[in-house]
């Protein structure tokens, strides 16, 4: 993706001499070097892109075609380490998590008031970093690029507070001015076209990981027997946790599954009362031994823990636009394509024909507890099948829907 390249030869900070910390390397570096370069991107995202996979992916992606990327976000003081390539410097601009008018409004400014000369374009990560990136390209006369992952459709957006409302409105009126859209999936790009009346259709680049990489899968088994357990199937969970991903149905059909000693894990961050109540009803339901928590871990030991795992948890309530749509929107999806373990996923017309298509795990109604304990019982019990639609999907994922591939059908 080679977009208003400046190709020529430019003396260039290095980044490794005034990296963040998630950037700092422990050798020495000169403060110059001179590299070839395609273009500078100045990125805005209104959060932590450590937490966020299309972000991480995307500026690795990017690195690997020359691109130097610097990212306005904003610091949340959480325990986690993401590797960037030196081409990519995170500027951590802003302090907090609280989504409040005026933090949004102070962290604006500061970004806008940093000077962005060398920018060759411009890119707003979802709506909030849109808002931003929009000016800064109108201010500088630059190109605009809108990578919206977390898509908020018409129906949410009128949901939202004042402020939100008035972030969204400006979404809606001036996604079309952008150069170019980025969504990662399919249907999710055919509504915000209509939706937002764009004139060209966004280019669709998957959430996931440039390839594969071989690990041993260790890493869950170790953490899973530190909680005083043992299993010898696993289900896993990861990523964000939260009441409109089915677990709590899943957990009601423990109870049905065909042997007690295989687990269900969930890995990720979510919001302690919400833990809590999990664990509750686990135990209200005795299931209590089947079901482990983890810790959110770094996206770069992700793969290291779902590679132990033998089938990947994907359900997704349809609550929204992002869920109803979120077949190569998912990281999870496309993490378990990569570890090379088969999926359960919703029965949803998208998921259908992904999954049929690449016979690839198992779709169910995720509202009923009965038809999740029948397909976990069908996969389970089969480690022939298991295997080879583990295998099918990391091919297809190398095939089709890594991101070099995307951007090289693209």
């Amino acid at each position: 993706m080679i977009l208003w390249p400046t190709n020529k030869w430019r003396k260039q900070k290095n980044p490794l001499a005034t990296a963040t910390p998630a950037n700092k390397l422990s050798k020495p570096c000169w403060p110059f070097r001179t590299i070839f370069i395609v273009a500078i991107i100045h990125a805005v995202f209104y959060g932590n892109p450590d937490r966020y996979p299309p972000i991480i992916n995307g500026t690795r992606i990017l690195s690997i075609k020359k691109y130097l990327v610097t990212i306005f976000c904003r610091a949340t003081n959480e325990d986690i380490r993401v590797d960037y390539p030196v081409e990519v410097t995170v500027d951590r601009v802003g302090q907090g998590r609280g989504n409040s008018w005026w933090e949004y409004f102070g962290f604006a400014a500061k970004v806008l008031r940093t000077k962005h000369r060398d920018a060759d374009f411009f890119m707003g990560h979802d709506m909030h970093g849109f808002l931003i990136a929009r000016l800064l390209a109108w201010i500088y006369r630059k190109p605009l690029i809108y990578h919206c992952h977390e898509y908020v459709d018409r129906s949410t957006g009128s949901q939202l507070n004042w402020g939100g409302r008035l972030v969204y409105f400006f979404q809606e009126y001036f996604a079309r001015t952008a150069d170019l859209v980025i969504v990662p999936d399919v249907d999710r790009a055919k509504l915000m076209t209509v939706e937002f009346k764009l004139p060209r259709t966004p280019l669709v680049v998957t959430n996931s990981r440039n390839g594969c990489r071989s690990v041993l899968g260790e890493k869950v088994h170790q953490a899973i027997e530190k909680k005083g357990k043992r299993f010898e199937r696993v289900v896993i969970r990861q990523g964000s946790v939260g009441p409109s991903h089915a677990i709590e149905t899943t957990l009601q059909s423990l109870p049905l599954w065909a042997n007690k000693n295989w687990g269900f894990v969930i890995l990720g961050p979510g919001q302690p009362d919400y833990i809590e109540e999990l664990h509750w009803l686990a135990s209200e339901l005795g299931v209590a031994e089947q079901f482990v928590v983890l810790p959110a871990v770094s996206y770069d030991e992700v793969l290291e823990f779902t590679c132990g795992a033998d089938a990947g948890h994907s359900f997704y309530s349809p609550i929204d636009a992002n869920n109803r749509y979120s077949t190569t929107a998912s990281n999870k999806l496309m993490e378990y394509m990569a570890a090379g373990i088969p999926i359960l996923a919703s029965d949803r017309p998208s998921l259908m024909s992904f999954v049929e298509e690449n016979q690839y795990g198992w779709v169910a109604d995720e509202s009923y507890p009965e038809i999740i304990a029948r397909v976990v019982n069908t996969l389970l019990a089969d480690p022939v099948q298991m295997r080879q639609m583990g295998a099918n999907g990391r091919r297809a994922l190398l095939k089709r829907f890594a991101i070099e591939s995307s951007l090289r059908l693209y």
